[in-house]
């Protein structure tokens, strides 16, 4: 299969037999639980360690972009696919993760709560976009709104911002 007859069909739960997929996943379900469980001495706290490595490995999909648009890499279509896939998924995994956080530390921070759902908008926009959300101008908005980074650095402000000067 050539790379560009997949570039604008992604299987969001990526390709291979499904037998295969749903062992990788409960595999880093796993290991992204022992992660939360070890990384801190309680709950709240692992999560939050979770969320932020997940976030953190979930955006990778952006600086690589940026370096093979800069050096006009060839053939690198494939593995771009492949990581626009784990960037779905672990954004979403690190949304989830963030909610649990929420819920256990009990958070009573207005800049902590924005962050959240800014966390959530863009999440819920980039499946809206990963599914190709048919109105014109909805779509429009909703892609400007996911991948202008203006939105992006406002939540992390406000994630800093609760988490550090409060």
């Amino acid at each position: 299969m050539s790379n560009e007859s997949y570039i604008h069909t992604l299987p969001i739960w990526g390709w291979g037999p499904i037998r295969l997929r749903v062992i990788y996943l409960l595999g880093f379900l796993g290991c992204a639980t022992l992660y939360a469980y070890w990384s801190d001495y309680n709950l709240a706290t692992g999560s939050g360690n979770l969320s932020m490595a997940l976030f953190l490995a979930a955006n990778i999909y952006f600086p690589a972009k940026r370096i093979l648009l800069h050096y006009k890499i060839k053939g690198a279509q494939a593995h771009m696919n492949l990581l626009l896939i784990y960037h779905i998924w672990l954004n979403t995994f690190s949304f989830f993760a963030a909610c649990v956080h929420c819920y256990v530390a009990l958070w009573g921070n207005n800049w902590l709560m924005l962050a959240l759902t800014l966390m959530g908008f863009l999440t819920f926009f980039g499946f809206l976009m990963w599914i190709k959300y048919q109105p014109g101008r909805v779509k429009k908005g909703i892609y400007i709104l996911h991948t202008q980074q203006t939105l992006f650095f406002v939540m992390l402000f406000a994630m800093l911002k609760g988490h550090y000067v409060f």
